[in-house]
């Protein structure tokens, strides 16, 4: 396949890592796309592992805990979207454990803060919680928020 610049897949791929982390999948899909074969993504990503370039445990903490500091996705979201971006069911549940935030107080202070930003305070109640739950929160974070939202003067 066709390689642009001459760079082999290790050297594109630290050229990669150089401006931001990456996770193991989401390395390895921008070397397939680029046009490199199997093998050489194989090998490119072994080195890059053992060399430590590559920690798919330490990027998911970083991510998840930067998600919580972020207020702006429910628990489950996170957990979609570090799943979308490769990531396993043990890296994300080790992010979990060591961020250890009470969740519900979370989603609760998330949900107030996603009302306060895109309601008036006279809103319609089943929209507020329509747009909440789209949004993947619980549902008891969503019925608290909510009557505390609508019934603050």
């Amino acid at each position: 396949m066709k390689k642009q610049n001459n760079k082999t897949a290790l050297v594109y791929a630290v050229d990669l890592l150089a401006v931001r982390p990456y996770s193991e999948k989401q390395l390895v899909d921008k070397l397939k796309r680029r046009g490199y074969d199997e093998a050489e993504i194989a090998t490119a990503m072994e080195k890059l592992l053992n060399r430590r370039y590559i920690d798919d445990n330490d990027l998911c903490q970083r991510q998840y805990t930067a998600y919580i500091n972020e207020q702006k996705r429910s628990i489950k979201a996170i957990l979609y979207k570090l799943k979308e971006k490769g990531f396993s069911s043990a890296d994300i549940e080790n992010a979990q454990i060591k961020c250890d935030i009470d969740t519900d107080n979370y989603e609760y202070r998330t949900c107030m803060k996603l009302l306060a930003a895109h309601f008036r305070r006279t809103a319609d109640r089943q929209k507020c919680q329509a747009y909440l739950y789209r949004k993947g929160f619980n549902f008891s974070a969503i019925r608290n928020a909510v009557d505390d939202f609508l019934n603050e003067i």
